[in-house]
């Protein structure tokens, strides 16, 4: 076929590509931006460079990754400190570069990891003993602030001198200058900087740091799954396309290459066109050519060598050859070897002499007839794997089988296509005969022996470079352009090919724009019920009595009309986006912690529970909460209920207390109605006893020996008698003579008598108030009151002290009867009296008007002062 037929078939695929690509729907989707931070100083993962811009393998990777879901990503600087404070607090969402250790489970996420890297120790040269984790006891160790170097070496004590730098580069100069002993670091990391600083007086230990294997990771906030999620996806899209291993070559092959020593790439020395021995023994061919355009495009010092294929094998084996330039893929071969991604596909055909038929297609062909192949080639191990070993005869090149298959030895041979075409002319075979139908196909590759990444990443990236040069094209056009054009099409056939492809194609496209257009109306229609969704729940929240917030990553996200006057805020912005903690009262944050656990965690709702929250002034308020679990803008969060229950709360409380006051006042009722009761029956039998008493002493003149007997037993009944007249006035049943009276005057009036009662050493002062209300009382009653009271004060003082007494008026409002029971509104004199005593304790206090109550030694008091007090006053 003609280079113009040619030209024609590309032509025409490309027309097709270009109708796909005017066809496929436009999405106008906003782009995602992330926002992140670079570490200034941890090359060659992350590095600024001259221009004060974020780089480095790991930037690059995020960079990458993030563009592969259509985001995009900007970059912060800082120290390492510094960026993963930045992270911690939420100011950034995701970083690039963070090693998962147990101390930051807690505070981030994690994804996949990208690269796993084991720890290394530099010392000066001139150090010796240092050789393992186990030497640096004792020893001064400086590592970077906050690494997970430093982290490693504090999980455990191992008696090492810890200190710290902000960067390793500092921690570096700080070692050459022998301020320390030694310096914990990534080993990529040392051997980066040692080369950009020039520190020729350190070195690299050679052992890695048994445990210390450090596997890096892009890391977000704890809980931001939507970010984990984007960077996990556009992770695996980029190790999957090539770009990790573009991005790993780039910044890693040439701290990993050997460095003392050329590379040596090994091949078959007679596989034309492909890799063979000249007639001056000089390697040439077609992968020879690559393997030196490669080496000149990435700077790399090569050897080509090239021999029997039996012993290139196991030379790789030995690791005597570093590469080889010409090998097919299999799964046998993939578990010793890795391979660059395929550059060429051959195919294997059976070949057999002329007059013998129609060569072999098939297995099921091969069935009893004697094969030559080439030993250890991939067919070799192919008919091996499916049965055929018996039949096989393994020799050392294809030239030697198709020589061996021309003098008339077996019956047919299997060779790849290409290299049998060459070798048949240039040896004159003309007896023998090519098959059409491959056997095999199989892609071929450079391949090296495993665990040997970085030299595998140098040539895969050669050739893509050689591929956007146009200098692969060039090379295969030298040597294998002649074939390629034996088996283009006609023209026929082309544009036979081309109607075939672009028919169904142009029916795909149909059924896509259909598809596209049914999805866009599908979305509008949707987008619409959101909204109006979203309305009505903000209608229904804003209208709601109770205070409702959102909450996501446990700040509030949104809050409604009735929750901004819970918390006193003057606006929704006052509360949007702070931590919902802080507005939640000490006493209760344990309780709210949990509660917002179960919700995040376990996604369960959360019942009605009674917790404290603070206004924004600082003043609480009593709540009842609930929450639900929902997902708000894309975040997992909350819906939280919160009622104010303070006014219900402080309406409980006066309930109580006045139930308590009624059955107090209830008791002593009973009480009293108890005491009046005996003290009349008591009251009857004195009666009797005195009169008695009062008529035998008038019949026995005071020398009767009986007559002093008798003056007791009278004397006896006038102080019971006294004790059931205190019984009814707390009773309130006595006999009583009210009249109105100035209380100063009825006070002023028993001064003397309650001076004489208390004694000397106790002052009694009086301080009227002016202008007192008259009221309505019999006088007695108040010498009574006021003669309990001082008695009293007087057993209350030890020695010297004061009594007060003190008179005003008072007026009791509606609001003061309401918090003490039993009072009425009105005006009042209020009669005090106050001493210098020791007091009473709470215990006491709450027995203070119970009859027959008393705090003093037996025969001193009857318990029934201040209940008589009691009663007069109730009585008045």
């Amino acid at each position: 076929m003609t280079r113009h037929t040619a030209r024609f078939l590309r032509a025409g695929m490309h027309a097709a590509l270009l109708i796909a690509a005017l066809a496929m729907p436009v999405r106008a989707l906003a782009s995602v931006q992330i926002t992140s931070a670079c570490e200034i100083d941890y090359p060659p993962f992350c590095i600024v460079d001259a221009a004060g811009r974020a780089d480095g393998f790991s930037i690059e990777l995020m960079r990458a990754a993030l563009g592969a879901m259509g985001c995009e990503v900007t970059f912060r600087t800082g120290t390492w400190t510094a960026v993963r404070g930045w992270l911690e607090r939420g100011e950034i969402q995701a970083l690039p570069l963070v090693g998962r250790t147990p101390e930051r489970e807690a505070a981030f996420d994690f994804t996949v990891p990208y690269m796993s890297l084991h720890g290394a120790i530099v010392v000066r040269k001139d150090t010796a003993g240092i050789e393992s984790l186990e030497d640096l006891k004792g020893r001064n160790v400086i590592v970077m602030r906050g690494d997970n170097a430093e982290e490693f070496i504090r999980r455990e004590d191992r008696g090492i001198i810890i200190h710290t730098a902000a960067t390793y580069d500092e921690a570096l100069r700080e070692l050459s200058m022998g301020r320390h002993d030694a310096v914990v670091i990534q080993r990529l990391v040392a051997l980066r900087l040692l080369q950009e600083t020039g520190l020729a007086n350190l070195r690299v230990v050679n052992k890695p740091i048994e445990g210390f294997r450090q596997d890096f990771c892009f890391a977000v906030k704890d809980g931001d799954r939507e970010t984990l999620a984007l960077l996990n996806e556009g992770l695996a899209l980029v190790m999957a396309d090539g770009t990790y291993r573009f991005l790993h070559a780039k910044w890693f092959a040439a701290l990993e290459l050997p460095a003392h020593r050329r590379i040596v790439v090994g091949g078959d020395w007679n596989y034309p066109p492909y890799e063979y021995l000249d007639e001056k023994g000089i390697p040439a061919g077609f992968v020879v050519d690559l393997t030196r355009a490669i080496a000149r495009e990435m700077g790399i010092d090569v050897e080509i060598r090239l021999g029997p294929w039996t012993n290139i094998l196991a030379g790789l084996a030995t690791r005597e050859i570093d590469v080889v330039q010409g090998m097919f893929y299999s799964p046998e071969r993939d578990r010793w070897l890795d391979f660059t991604q395929p550059h060429l596909a051959n195919h294997y055909v059976a070949v057999t002499r002329a007059g013998t038929g129609v060569p072999p297609a098939t297995l099921a062909d091969l069935k009893n007839k004697r094969i030559v192949v080439q030993r250890g080639d991939l067919i070799h191990d192919y008919l091996v794997k499916n049965g055929l070993e018996r039949q096989i005869t393994a020799v050392e090149s294809h030239e030697h089988l198709l020589r061996e298959l021309a003098e008339g030895k077996h019956d047919c041979g299997i060779a790849v296509r290409i290299s049998a075409l060459r070798l048949i002319e240039k040896n004159g075979w003309t007896n023998l005969v090519l098959g059409r139908q491959p056997f095999l196909s199989a892609e071929y590759c450079y391949a090296v022996p495993q665990n040997e990444r970085a030299l595998l990443a140098e040539f895969a990236e050669g050739l893509r470079v050689l591929d956007e040069s146009g200098e692969y094209r060039r090379i295969r056009q030298k040597w294998l352009g002649r074939y390629d054009e034996e088996r283009r099409p006609a023209l026929a056939a082309v544009l036979r090919y081309v109607a075939m492809a672009v028919t169904p194609l142009a029916l795909l496209l149909l059924v896509i724009f259909l598809w596209s257009w049914s999805l866009r109306s599908q979305v509008a229609r949707r987008t619409e019920e959101l909204r109006r969704s979203e309305e009505q729940f903000r209608s229904l929240v804003e209208g709601a009595p109770d205070a409702i917030f959102v909450q996501t990553d446990g700040r509030f996200a949104y809050v409604n009309s009735n929750a901004c006057r819970l918390f006193g805020a003057e606006s929704k912005e006052q509360l949007v986006g702070q931590p919902v903690i802080d507005r939640v009262h000490p006493s209760s944050r344990v309780l709210s912690g949990e509660r917002l656990q179960r919700l995040d965690r376990q996604k369960e709702h959360v019942p009605m529970l009674e917790e404290v929250y603070l206004r924004l002034d600082g003043s609480e308020v009593h709540v009842e909460v609930s929450a639900v679990p929902m997902d708000y803008e894309g975040k997992p969060g909350a819906l939280v209920f919160v009622r104010d229950i303070t006014e219900r709360r402080r309406a409980a409380a006066e309930q109580r207390n006045l139930q308590a006051q009624l059955i107090q006042a209830q008791k002593m009722e009973s009480v009293g109605r108890l005491a009046g009761g005996v003290a009349h029956d008591f009251n009857n039998m004195l009666g009797v006893i005195l009169g008695h008493a009062e008529h035998v002493l008038e019949h026995l003149p005071p020398p009767n020996p009986l007559h002093d007997d008798v003056q007791e037993i009278a004397t006896a009944a006038k102080r019971s008698s006294e004790i059931t007249q205190q019984l009814l006035g707390f009773a309130r049943k006595q006999t009583i003579a009210p009249r109105v009276l100035d209380v100063n005057g009825a006070v002023e009036r028993i001064l003397k008598m309650l001076q004489r009662l208390i004694g000397e050493d106790i002052n009694l002062a009086w301080m009227p108030g002016r202008d007192i209300w008259p009221v309505k009382v019999d006088p007695s009653q108040i010498d009574q009151i006021l003669a309990n009271l001082c008695i009293n004060a007087r057993d209350a003082i030890e020695g010297v002290g004061n009594v007060t007494i003190e008179t005003e008026n008072v007026t009791f409002d509606e609001a003061y009867c309401e918090q003490h029971h039993g009072f009425l509104p009105g005006e009042y004199v209020r009669l005090a009296v106050s001493d210098s005593g020791c007091g009473m304790d709470k215990q006491t206090m709450a027995h203070l008007f119970e009859p027959f109550f008393t705090t003093k030694g037996v025969g001193k008091g009857t318990g029934l002062g201040l209940a008589t007090i009691y009663g007069i006053v109730r009585q008045n």
